[in-house]
Parts: structure tokens; C-alpha cells; sequence
């Protein structure tokens, strides 16, 4: 957990605090690291929402709102919600994109390669930076302040450079966005992949300073638009190896189907 000194989750003046993107001296946001919109299917009739703990002796825990703490001032906090805003469409279907689907695997077609990559990047990042327990496995180290950089310039990027793979939780009435679980890390290859549970599918970041060797890089969003969706039931997340393994599985039957 990137740790930024002096920041708090509660009600503060706006007391000039350095930015955690641009790093001036300002006063700060009360940000989210998730966008709000995420947490809007799940909210009960008390606006309520639970998160599953990744630590099996912990239970899950009740939230009145957004996971959010003081992080950005106000250019930075506009900076970033136009990308999650290109987002927000994007996933619900208000952006004109074709698809095709062969078996479990759907390929999306259209999508805009910049806000998109910046919007994974930027989820990614402020999980590093955030002090919230719920991100405290999310343990950037040098990665934190090259994407810091990435997102102050708001180049995204190469493809295969902190990628991620996209899985898609079903039920028989379509997605299910009703499910948050606190992130946590594996090993793919000696490639550390970070594995997010939102807004109803599992985000598998690739973080490393080389290419992942068996990561599913076709899946990730490409210059030109496109991007892979493996389509799977929601009975809770997998592990990731059986992630990459049943994509590579679709890959290869959506191959063979021609």
C-alpha cells in the first residue's frame, strides 16, 4: 500500500495538501478510487454495500459510500473523471462498438485505446497510492511513480504495458455488478497480476517491466480498438491461473470454429 503521508478518509477543511498526481499544494478532493458509479447497483434500502475480504479470517464489512479519501485536487480529480466518464459508457453500452462471440469469449470492437487504457491505468495507480486497508495489497513499488507520470501526461502506453484482461461475471439475467472484493496478488510466470473485482467483471492487471510470458495479451485493450471479454458465471473469483487458463481454452476453440 502506497501510503501517502498525512492524507485522512474523514471530514476535513480544505487545508492546501500536496496532490497525489500532480504533487502541487492544493486543496484535495475526498476522491474515489472506484469510480462511484460502480457502487450504485450495490447499495441496499439503507444505501449500504458489503466487501468481500480477500484475508479469510476477516469478514466482509458494510460501507455507507464510495470507498474515498483525500488524493487529488480539483484539475486532477476533472483529469480523471473524463476518462472514467468514457468508461462508464463504454461498459453499458452507450458507446456504438461491435462484437462477435465465439463460445465464452466475445471480442469488442471500437472502443477509443486512450481514455480506456488511461482509465485501467488509473484505477491501478490510485489503488497503489490510496491508504484505505481495503488496497493495502496493492503494492506498486516503482511502478507507482512511472504510472503517476503516465497519467499526468495522459499517455497510456504501449498494449502489453501494464495490461489488463477483462472477465465478465454472468447470470442468467445478464451481468452481475453486484459484487466488490478487495484486490489481491498473484504470480503468472514471475509476473505480478493484480486481480480487481467492480462493476461486474474481474480486471487482471499485468505488472511488470517486461512483457508477461503467459498472459492472455490478445485480450488487452490494442491501438486499434479492440479488446477480449471472457464471458463466465459469477460464482465468485477464480484463481488467476484458472483465468488465463480458460481464456486460452476459448482462444483456442474460437480458432478452431474459425
Amino acid at each position: 500500500m502506497g501510503v501517502v503521508p498525512g492524507r485522512s478518509t474523514g471530514s476535513l477543511d480544505r487545508i492546501p495538501m500536496p496532490c497525489a498526481l500532480c504533487q502541487q499544494d492544493g486543496p484535495l478532493r475526498n476522491s474515489h478510487v472506484i469510480p462511484e458509479w460502480v457502487y450504485e447497483p450495490l447499495y441496499d434500502e439503507k444505501h449500504r454495500f458489503h466487501i468481500l475480504s480477500a484475508d479469510p479470517t476477516r469478514p466482509s464489512w458494510p460501507e455507507q459510500k464510495g470507498l474515498r479519501e483525500r488524493l487529488l485536487c480539483d484539475d486532477c480529480e476533472t483529469k480523471l473523471s473524463v476518462w472514467e466518464g468514457y468508461a462508464r459508457n463504454l461498459l453499458s453500452g452507450d458507446i456504438g462498438t461491435t462484437s462477435k462471440r465465439s463460445g465464452d469469449l466475445v471480442w469488442v470492437y471500437g472502443a477509443d485505446y486512450a481514455p480506456f487504457k488511461l482509465f485501467q491505468l488509473s484505477i491501478l495507480w490510485r489503488a497503489g497510492v490510496s491508504s484505505l486497508p481495503i488496497f493495502s495489497r496493492v503494492q506498486l513499488g516503482p511502478h507507482q511513480e512511472r504510472l503517476r507520470a503516465r497519467l499526468l501526461a495522459g499517455s497510456p502506453g504501449k498494449p502489453t504495458e501494464y495490461g489488463c484482461a477483462l472477465y465478465a461475471l454472468t447470470t442468467p439475467e445478464g451481468i452481475d455488478r453486484g459484487l466488490i472484493v478487495q484486490p489481491t496478488l498473484a504470480k503468472i510466470d514471475g509476473v505480478h497480476a493484480y486481480h480487481f473485482v467492480f462493476g461486474g467483471l474481474i480486471w487482471l492487471y499485468f505488472v511488470s517491466s517486461h512483457a508477461p510470458k503467459r498472459a492472455a495479451s490478445d485480450a488487452f485493450i490494442q491501438c486499434n480498438g479492440r479488446f477480449g471479454l471472457l464471458v463466465m458465471e459469477s460464482m465468485g473469483p477464480m484463481y488467476v491461473d484458472q483465468l488465463i487458463e480458460k481464456f486460452h481454452r476459448a482462444r483456442a476453440e474460437a480458432k478452431d470454429a474459425g
